[in-house]
């Protein structure tokens, strides 16, 4: 009798544990254990790809020509070549991204910045691909580029299935575009992560996309950054669908900052169910806790938001008396009366070697600790 085989979506799921690099070997034996593990560990082997330049594309291209299946794996590319004319007119480039075409979903492109940004119409054949990653360096400070205002929304048009992007070290400073002839976004995001974007042209061009968005992350670095929702936007954000906000650093945003976002956010969203505050002490001008607080007051009432957390990363927080007092009657006056849960998310050190107990923070939220309302995840 023959022993039961488990559905094909579980071993990928299990298979998906392993990680690609890492785990290698374990990966190869997976695969040569018996025949329901080949197609799952190619999959996790093969699921992404990183080119560089041309010698280590060649064999690339040969392994995809020679074994058709390997393409259907690869959801994932890396493009980490600084060097562009490479990206711009290498025929095998050009080969390679024919064959991946129909299965790559997944983008990342780590470049420097040249004479001209994102000229990479190459690109243009990876039609299904949903998330996409830039990371852009500016080291000599060439901001004032040819076609800088273009370019960028040029590039991401490129893509009419784009559902994520994620700004990830953006360091080229483009002063915002009149609208001009830039085309309007042709597709709609459902995340949105920016952690550092100086391009303030692409943020108010993005603002059409956003209808659709489920998940905003914002990270601040740098206190004289850009608010991400100007008034000089081509239309106000219209973020009816957005579910989740996450706020990374928010004790070195600047106050415009601060009443950009959580304005935009409190005025356009219907359905906002959990935000995070993520905070880390090291250059604020007032506590995290306070931060906090004047978010919530920018973001106003509403009716919907279920679930709050606020993480803190710093040394000797002090927890007696406001601003936690004006947290719970914030939290508690009626403002958020669907509110369910408030997580404190820890990981502080005292200048010694022991962590800070939370049992302090219990003790300053008894409000919020009587309605067992608070939770606390402590590293």
């Amino acid at each position: 009798m023959p022993s039961p085989q488990l559905p094909l979506e579980l071993l990928y799921t299990i298979i998906s544990h392993l990680g690609a690099e890492k785990d290698y070997a374990s990966l190869c034996a997976c695969a040569s254990t018996c025949r329901a593990l080949v197609s799952p560990a190619q999959a996790r082997i093969f699921g992404s790809l990183t080119l560089r330049k041309e010698s280590r594309t060649i064999p690339w291209l040969a392994k995809l020509e020679s074994t058709p299946h390997i393409q259907t794996y690869i959801k994932h590319l890396l493009l980490a070549q600084y060097h562009k004319p490479w990206i711009q007119h290498s025929e095998v480039l050009k080969r390679t991204l024919e064959l991946l075409s129909p299965y790559v979903i997944s983008l990342d492109i780590r470049h420097q910045v040249e004479n001209t940004r994102f000229d990479f119409p190459v690109l243009s054949q990876l039609r299904c691909v949903e998330e996409i990653s830039l990371t852009e360096r500016d080291p000599e400070g060439l901001g004032d580029i040819v076609n800088r205002d273009h370019a960028l929304p040029t590039f991401l048009n490129y893509f009419p299935n784009l559902r994520a992007i994620t700004f990830n070290d953006c360091w080229v400073q483009v002063e915002r575009a009149s609208k001009g002839d830039i085309a309007a976004p042709i597709f709609r995001l459902e995340r949105l992560y920016i952690h550092t974007c100086y391009d303030a042209s692409v943020l108010d061009w993005l603002v059409p996309a956003l209808s659709s968005l489920k998940t905003l992350h914002v990270q601040y670095t740098d206190p004289n950054s850009i608010p991400i929702f100007s008034d000089t936007a081509p239309s106000p954000p219209q973020l009816e669908s957005l579910e989740h906000v996450e706020v990374r650093d928010l004790d070195r945003a600047s106050n415009a900052e601060l009443r950009s976002l959580m304005a935009a956010v409190g005025t356009n969203t219907v359905n906002l169910l959990s935000i995070t505050f993520m905070t880390s002490g090291s250059s604020s001008e007032h506590s995290p806790v306070k931060a906090a607080v004047q978010s919530l007051l920018i973001l106003g009432a509403h009716g919907h938001l279920q679930h709050l957390a606020i993480g803190f990363f710093q040394e000797d927080d002090p927890v007696d008396g406001s601003p936690w007092d004006e947290l719970q009657d914030l939290l508690l006056g009626g403002r958020f009366p669907a509110l369910q849960s408030v997580k404190f998310l820890f990981s502080l050190y005292s200048s010694g070697t022991n962590p800070v107990a939370p049992e302090h923070f219990i003790h300053a939220v008894p409000r919020l600790a009587l309605k067992k309302m608070i939770s606390i995840c402590y590293a």
